[in-house]
């Protein structure tokens, strides 16, 4: 299943189950609501229990489908006081736990674009550009979950620099401003990751889009294609 890779346009999320695994070392039960928060319950599940996680919290019936067959007990939409269970610091997203952020989202670079100085740039113009520059359109948007709020205040690595996201967020795409970097097209564009490889984290998203990085990765749409692999 995770082997397969969609036709069009790429929108990714790679899951490191490596890094997964490395979290929930000694976990015996895992905080999975919302499909693993976005990560992906089908991916996780079985990683989860092959390394002894014996039961899980799941948001609904339809995510209770696929944690069933895995867990030895499944609880659905709640989570017992007396139960300690691994929850953001499974994904790599606990600020107060050590851990390998598990998932790195990934967009594509579908047209490229020089312009000039005060150049506006996507509906409204709420930026418009300072210099002569180089605008990289990405095939992501707020459709697939990017927040509205990364608008102007997040960043973006695209080629081997990080550079910002401006312009406003539309529902498809989004505009980075690249300077004297010129990426292919085709080329990725990573919205956050593991900080430790070069790319902004989910934290640092989760800032700029004033929400906790859970918040975030939950949100990410059903076009974005989970799939097992590590960082970028």
């Amino acid at each position: 299943m995770t082997d397969a890779r969609p036709s069009g346009i790429r929108r990714t999320a790679r899951i490191d189950l490596d890094a997964f695994a490395s979290n929930i070392a000694g976990a015996s039960i895992l905080d999975a609501r919302a499909d693993a928060y976005g990560h992906g319950l089908a991916l996780v599940g079985p990683m989860a229990r092959d390394a002894g996680v014996a039961s899980v919290v799941v948001s609904d019936e339809r995510d209770a489908v696929v944690a069933r067959p895995l867990f030895a007990e499944v609880l659905v939409g709640r989570l017992p006081r007396d139960i300690d269970a691994i929850g953001a610091a499974a994904y790599g997203l606990d600020p107060d736990v050590a851990g390998r952020p598990v998932l790195t989202l990934v967009g594509e670079v579908v047209a490229v674009k020089h312009v000039g100085a005060d150049a506006g740039v996507s509906y409204g113009y709420s930026y418009r550009t300072s210099s002569a520059t180089t605008l990289a359109l990405v095939a992501l948007g707020y459709a697939d979950g990017v927040p509205r709020l990364a608008s102007n205040r997040a960043s973006v690595r695209v080629g081997s620099a990080i550079h910002p996201l401006v312009g406003r967020v539309a529902m498809d795409q989004f505009v980075v401003d690249c300077g004297d970097d010129v990426p292919e097209l085709g080329s990725d564009a990573v919205l956050f990751g593991d900080p430790a490889t070069g790319v902004p984290g989910a934290h640092d998203w989760a800032t700029a889009t004033e929400r906790e990085p859970l918040d975030l990765t939950v949100g990410l749409g059903a076009r974005i294609f989970r799939t097992a692999g590590g960082t970028v």
